[in-house]
């Protein structure tokens, strides 16, 4: 079976949820967060982060790509790709980062976390809203659609970064559903 699989070096926006998935379940493991599988789950969470992070600080706006290619023998261990250089919007990083500010107190997740906001405002925001960005490396057309998952989570999720005294807790009190609507867990 392993002559009909080849590995394909890219990561997509989208799995940069898994670095705040990761970090809740350390700190909810049955084990305890010092087991040595919670703290496998974290140091994963904080290393799948931390390139979603670079997926954004390595580009000249400082937008992440729909994905990123990570190309083998270049001396570049990191590429945006020509078939996917556009920026939509989207919030799984910034969801990372608040979930690992929020559990592990760590002030580098809000300081990403502004500086992908400072991008955002800097680049495609527009007269009258936000728009997705055509080219993450040339910068200056900014289409005139914006996803609506980025007011119901991208603009929450960094929001709620920024809110030391939210009520929230997403360990005790709280769930987000998809749209990272957080819902009151109901107590016994």
């Amino acid at each position: 079976w392993a002559e009909r699989w080849r590995i394909i070096r890219k990561m997509d926006h989208l799995a940069c949820f898994m670095g705040g998935a990761l970090a809740l379940g350390a700190y909810t493991d049955p084990r305890g967060l010092e087991s040595d599988r919670a703290q496998r789950d974290l140091k994963t969470a904080k290393a799948l982060t931390y390139t979603c992070y670079q997926m954004y600080a390595r580009t000249k706006t400082g937008i992440a790509p729909e994905f990123m290619e990570f190309p083998s023998g270049n001396g570049d261990d990191m590429q945006v790709p020509g078939s996917a250089h556009f920026y939509i919007l989207r919030p799984e990083t910034v969801e990372a980062f608040y979930y690992l500010n929020k559990l592990t107190g760590d002030p580098i997740y809000r300081e990403w976390g502004w500086e992908v906001f400072q991008s955002i405002e800097k680049y495609c925001k527009t007269k009258y809203g936000y728009g997705s960005l055509k080219d993450v490396n040339n910068p200056g057309f900014v289409e005139d659609r914006m996803e609506s998952f980025f007011m119901a989570e991208t603009l929450k999720y960094l929001y709620l970064l920024f809110d030391p005294d939210s009520e929230i807790d997403p360990l005790n009190k709280h769930v987000f559903n998809t749209e990272a609507h957080p819902v009151r867990i109901f107590e016994n």
